[in-house]
């Protein structure tokens, strides 16, 4: 194989593991009257405003999405009774 074959195998490699690791927003916590599986269901709903509103479904954390993406994940929780740790 050439060099620009494995350069360009390598370059796929490093973008691929860098998107692999699911984001952690376990800092929440259910109360006692409600089930646990909002989680998911928030997950899913603020990627579905994240696309909706052009931004990545998991921005980096040093761009102003992440903070938008949290905020509105946080919203998303409370409204189903949930709190922060």
């Amino acid at each position: 194989m050439s060099v620009a074959t494995w350069a360009g195998l390598l370059a796929g490699t490093v973008l691929l593991a860098g998107c692999g690791s699911a984001p952690t927003y376990r800092e929440w916590t259910a109360s006692k009257e409600v089930p646990a599986v909002a989680f998911d269901e928030c997950t899913e709903e603020v990627d579905v405003t994240m696309r909706l509103r052009g931004y990545p479904n998991r921005p980096l954390p040093e761009t102003p999405q992440y903070q938008y993406r949290k905020e509105i994940f946080g919203q998303c929780m409370r409204r189903k009774g949930y709190k922060a740790e």
